[in-house]
């Protein structure tokens, strides 16, 4: 397995932009701990080294520290599924992750992606934080309904569009995905069965 090799990598690529994520994070209320508490003296600390304009602008682009958390996430994953003690590592993984995607909603709070991986983030931790997970996964959710109304709307406008309705389709995959991580899809598929 290659996993200690990539977790080496992007642990270090993480150190690297670490000061800036947990400032940005703070601005969000996501404590540097990944538990989402945060206290005062901290938030005030994290807030003044983003003021720091070498702080924010050092900082990654954005798709970068998107990836570098997904892949996190994933080493996560795969450290969770090897039989070894690697707790710790998991959440080193899980809140390194929590804090770069913290950044990415300081920066734009409109990525429903953003938004339902911090929920996988919490979920990744050990223990798990269901809480806070079910937190960002009903805003993706809600966020995601949104979409899929205004895509049937141009549906309407447009008769038919095949762009739009590939789109629709997409959109509604990742709403029962959602649904599914907030344990609601068996219930709103038992509802229908119900009502048939």
């Amino acid at each position: 397995s290659r996993v200690p090799e990539a977790l080496g990598c992007i642990l270090k690529a993480y150190d690297r932009m670490k000061v800036g994520c947990e400032a940005m994070s703070a601005l969000v209320g996501l404590g540097s701990d990944g538990s989402g508490k945060i206290d005062d003296v901290e938030l005030e600390s994290k807030s003044r080294e983003l003021v720091d304009v070498e702080a924010a602008s050092s900082l990654p682009e954005y798709n970068f520290r998107c990836q570098t958390a997904k892949i996190m996430l994933e080493c996560a994953s795969l450290l969770e599924n090897d039989s070894s003690d690697a707790n710790s590592t998991i959440n080193q993984c899980a809140e390194s992750a929590i804090q770069v995607l913290g950044s990415l909603i300081a920066q734009n709070d409109e990525v429903i992606e953003v938004w339902y991986l911090l929920g996988c983030a919490f979920m990744a931790c050990t223990p798990p934080n269901p809480e806070s997970a079910h937190y960002y996964w009903e805003n993706a959710l809600t966020m995601l309904n949104k979409v899929k109304n205004g895509l049937e709307e141009s549906i309407d406008d447009y008769d038919e569009d095949e762009c739009i309705e590939n789109e629709l389709e997409v959109i509604e995959c990742q709403i029962i995905d959602v649904k599914k991580k907030l344990g609601k899809y068996k219930e709103d598929n038992e509802d229908e069965d119900m009502e048939d």
